[in-house]
Order: structure tokens, then sequence, then C-alpha cells
């Protein structure tokens, strides 16, 4: 597991040649440059519907040339184009729900108001009885099964939002933190696999405990691309009359209870965890959904750097979207402010100008063993429709992508904080990112999971690992007030500077990181005991050993004389011809114990005691 760190001093050191060239406020110059057109007046908003997201395209590629990468595409071109169905509607004439029960009554659900029909689901019809299938999960490491026992072929099933627990700690699932089981890929995903043929979807009582919050999603809201059977959002109040004329039992025998609404139902199901499914046989229902909307025409943005050496045929995806909300409308959080710009300087015009920077520093230093796939994602505030359509239609085979790298909204550092999240999707991360920690100037908060809402998570979903880089949400979040006044550029080059060694540690790994599926109950990765050296990364690949650039004061390594310039050749029996070595050998050993290293110092060789301090 190999890990490049670096000191901190006023400043993460100048590790590669474009950085040696500009001093710190050039740097912050050039970010803030790119951040402040991005998230200019002059580029709408840059919606997928303007004129301005074609100039943001035009300003990206523009450095894609300058700084020599190749175009992805077969073709000869940076553009990867595909269709985004914009300005959805619901066609009026043609779209209907109805419920029926046994007594013969019949509830005419009122569009926009009672329900509201979701392109994520299909144009079509579906007729057929109920099943209640509480969250819609299946998850093993949570010992839950909403579909334990029942089935739902040829059946509509009622499901709630979100999973259970969501706002408890310590909880099942994530607790708040949301996890893949709550993602609507996942939840529709698995309905028709087990055979469903339409969905009604309500707010969980976390969602909405309040009436007012009680909102339905617009037609596109969960996205466009479809997944083959209807799908349709009701108000709590139309399964609150489902399951007061057909209440669910749970619990058995002397213990039976009646739940008659969504609040009781969610109530019992996170107090116990225990699911409440069960078919509603006195109820069916028929959906009936037809949409009308425009398209246009999309591109992702990509730029290829290729790799020397054996292992220049392996990819790393480094990524940001470059799109936003365009004039407001749909997903903006200030629907009374339509038509207002809502820039996104934040969300994401931070994101592509890390991506920028990023290139102009990688293709200025020694080529890196791995091939680094740059793409500029379009289409990520419509459902991740960029990201998606690129592992659906890669130009690199997603079995040679080893890792995807993701930046967005990285511009609101507080507390001098960042987010990695997705550290528990690749057996060599956590090593990375705890080295790097330690010699950071940030304050790493690690995620173990891939938080949902961004374009890495298509690519995990195709068992690719991933990283995500993250500063958090404020309240000018999808608003017009998200502007380049309010962005931390300083913290954004930091941010930069960070993930910067992140990328090259992935690039350097000897083999590829292991992906592995992340869940609650995933044991926490050991900390490696605490040494106190940074390794040479500009060093000639030829030498032998890992060269040392620094040695952090009052550290172990300091108080047993290693020094700059040293080469540690071994560790014990361990011979150590890269850094990753070295991780992996301080994986084995434990904090206290004293490892005898073998150095080289100029031309003699010498072996010193090091005794192993505390993880940091």
């Amino acid at each position: 597991m190999l890990l490049l760190v670096v000191l901190f001093s006023g400043g993460f050191p100048c590790v590669d040649r474009i950085q040696a060239a500009d001093s710190r406020a050039e740097t912050i110059r050039r970010v803030s440059d790119d951040i402040q057109y991005f998230a200019s007046d002059e580029l709408e908003g840059r919606g997928v519907e303007t004129r301005g997201i074609e100039l943001a395209a035009e300003r990206i590629l523009e450095e894609y040339v300058r700084h020599g990468l190749k175009p992805g595409l077969p073709d000869g071109s940076f553009r990867q184009p595909f269709d985004i169905a914009v300005g959805a509607t619901a066609v009026a004439d043609s779209t209907s729900a109805l419920l029926n029960h046994s007594d013969g009554s019949v509830i005419n659900l009122e569009l926009g108001r009672q329900f509201q029909p979701l392109r994520r689901g299909a144009d079509g019809k579906a007729s057929a009885g109920l099943v209640f299938v509480g969250y819609g999960i299946q998850s093993r490491e949570d010992d839950y099964d909403d579909y334990s026992g029942i089935d739902v072929r040829g059946k509509i099933v009622v499901m709630l939002r979100r999973e259970p627990q969501s706002a408890e700690r310590p909880a099942a699932f994530g607790g708040s933190s949301t996890t893949q089981h709550a993602y609507i890929e996942t939840k529709l995903g698995l309905a028709r696999k087990l055979g469903a043929v339409g969905i009604i979807f309500v707010n969980d009582w976390r969602t909405a405990s309040n009436p007012n919050d009680d909102q339905l999603t617009e037609p596109s809201g969960f996205g466009s691309q479809s997944s083959g059977i209807p799908f349709v959002h009701v108000r709590q109040e139309v399964v609150n009359q489902i399951l007061a004329k057909s209440p669910l039992v749970a619990g058995d025998g002397s213990a039976e209870k009646k739940l008659t609404s969504v609040q009781e139902v969610c109530e019992q199901i996170d107090s116990t965890l225990v699911p409440v499914s069960q078919p509603l046989p006195t109820w069916t229902a028929t959906l009936q959904t037809h949409f009308s909307s425009k398209k246009v025409t999309a591109c992702n943005l990509i730029g290829v750097l290729e790799a020397e050496g054996p292992l220049a045929d392996e990819t790393i995806v480094v990524g940001a979207h470059y799109d936003h909300l365009g004039r407001g409308g749909v997903g903006s959080r200030s629907m009374d402010r339509t038509g207002e710009i809502h820039n996104g300087a934040d969300d994401n015009a931070t994101g592509t100008a890390a991506v920028l920077e990023i290139i102009r520093r990688i293709t200025a230093g020694k080529p890196l063993k791995r091939r680094v796939v740059f793409i500029c994602f379009s289409g990520e505030e419509r459902g991740l429709l960029g990201s998606r359509h690129y592992v659906d239609h890669p130009v690199i085979p997603l079995e040679k992508t080893v890792a995807m790298l993701n930046y967005d909204m990285i511009g609101t550092l507080r507390n001098n904080q960042v987010e990695v999240n997705g550290v528990g999707t690749a057996a060599e991360f956590r090593a990375i990112v705890e080295a790097a920690d330690e010699a950071s100037p940030l304050d790493i908060k690690v995620v173990e999971n891939p938080f949902a809402g961004s374009d890495h998570l298509p690519f995990f979903q195709k068992e690719i690992p991933v990283m995500f880089c993250f500063t958090g949400v404020t309240p000018r979040y999808h608003t017009p007030d998200d502007d380049f006044e309010a962005i931390n550029v300083e913290g954004v080059v930091s941010v930069i500077d960070y993930t910067e060694h992140l990328l090259r540690g992935i690039a350097a790994l000897p083999k590829p990181p292991t992906f592995q599926p992340v869940s609650r109950s995933s044991r926490p990765r050991r900390s490696i005991p605490y040494l106190g050296v940074v390794p040479n990364i500009g060093a000639d690949d030829g030498i032998d050993g890992i060269p040392l650039q620094s040695i952090r004061p009052d550290s172990p390594a300091s108080s047993a004389g290693l020094a700059v310039g040293d080469v540690l050749l071994q560790a014990n029996d361990t011979p150590l011809d890269g850094f990753s070595d070295l991780i992996t050998f301080l994986g084995t050993v434990n904090a206290g114990q004293t490892v005898s290293f073998k150095v080289k110092r100029g031309e003699d060789t010498v072996s010193l005691n090091v005794k192993l301090g505390t993880p940091r």
C-alpha cells in the first residue's frame, strides 16, 4: 500500500515543476481566475440548456489542449455527447393514478397535488395489486430484508423513501449518513429485479414529519434515465388513506399492533428494525405515466494523459461536473427565485477548477505510472447523467480502470476540515489517507462510504474504488447566492494540494487498489504506527530503496537520527523497494515496537533502531 506524504510548513511543499516555478500566491490567483470565470453571470449558471455551458466547455478544452492531453474519443474529439431531457412535464390527459378498494370505492389522485409521475420510472401503464415493502431494502450486513417472504412479481409496490433509523446515532445502515440502500437507483433496481411492475413512492416520516414538508418531487427530480417501470411519488395522505382501510399488522399473537399511517409504520420499523412488509389484498392500483420534454445534447469532456512503463494500461479517472442549475427551477432550493442565475461557484466551479489545476501539475512533472483520464462531466445536476453515460460507454474499458477521484464542492473549507469519502472502497486507501493526514495541514475527516450524490457513484456501482473530496454544504447550496465572493480560494488550493498526493499515491501503487464493498459492519482498518518520514516523490525511479525528502521534528525517525537524504533499504528483514513496502511493513508491527532500519547514507550503509510512535 503506497502513500506519498508531504509535510506542511506554511503550505504544502512544492513537489512538481509547476509548483516549484510558481509561488503559492500565483497558484491561488490561477485557481481563483478559473473559479471566478466558471461562476460568472456570463456563463448563465452553466445550465445544460444554456449558451454558458458551452463557454465553460471551451475554457476547459483550451486547458486540455494547452497541457497536451490526448482527445479521449476514437474520432479524435474531446467531447462525448449524450442527450438530456429538459423541462419534463407530465401529459395530463394521459397521466393518471387510480386506487381501487374491494368495497368499490375509487381514489382518483390529483396530478401535481396528490401524486407526481417521475421520469426515472418509465412512460407506460401498470395495473396490479398492491404490496407494501417498507423501505424497499435488502441488506445482508444489516440483517434486514424488506422483501423477505414477500412475492412482488406482477405487483405494484408501496415504498418508503430513505432507510430505517435515518436520523439516529448510532443507528443501522448509516444513521444520518446515507448509505447505498437509500439510493433511488438501488431501490428501483431491486424492485424491478424482483418482478414489481410499478412503484408508489412516499416520503418517510423523518423526511416529512410536517405536512408542509411533504413535497412531491418534480418529474425529472431523480433524473430522466428510465428504470423501465412506472414510478410515481405520492403524498403521505394518500398512503394514510390506504392504511386506514387496510392496516399493516406488526408483531404476532397477543402482541399484534395495527399500523394505520406512515408515521406509525416508520416508528415501528425504526424502533424494532424488523420489516412490516405485507400484501394489501383489498387494494389495486392503475398507474399511467406519459411525459413531454425537449432534449438537449450535453457533453462529457474527456482528455487522456498516457503513462509509461508496465502499468501504463491501467487507468485512473479524475473528474468533476461542470454543469449547474442555470436559472433555477428543477433542483433549486429557492423556487421563488426561478429566473435568477444560479452561478454554482462552489457547486461545482471549484471542482472544475481543481481538475484543471491537477492537469497543470501532473503534465508538468514526470509521467505517472498509470494513465489518467480527466473528465469534466455534464448532466450531474440532472441525476448523474454524464457519469452514468460514461460508465456505460467508457473510452477506456472499465476493467482497466482501477480508481476514480472526484471533486465536488470544495470551496467552503471551514475549521480546516475536508471530508474524504469512499476511503473504505479499496483496501489500500485507508493507509494512504491516514499517512497523508498525519503530515497534512488539513484536518481530514475519513468517511468509509462513498457519499451518494455525485459522479463517483456510478463508478462505485461498477465496483471501481472511489474517493470523493468535499468541504460540506452551506445555506447557499443550490440557490442564486452560491457566488464567487463566498469561496475560500486558499482552502480550495489546500484541498488540491492534498488530493494531488492521493492521486500520485494511487498512480504509484505496485498493484491496482483492491475494490471492497463498504458496509456498516466493516471492521475499521488498523492505523499504522507513527514513524515521521516523508519520501522524495521526485527522486529517480531507478534509485533502490526509499529516499527521504524530510523528517518530521520530534518524531521517532528524528529521535533515532534519520536525516534528509537518507535512503531506507530494509526494515528488520523486509526489503524496502518503495514506500508501499514501508506502509505494508508498518501495518504488521505495533506502536512502541523497535524496528531496525538499514539505511544508505552517502556512500555508507548504517543501521538505526527506531521505536515507533502511536498512530497519529
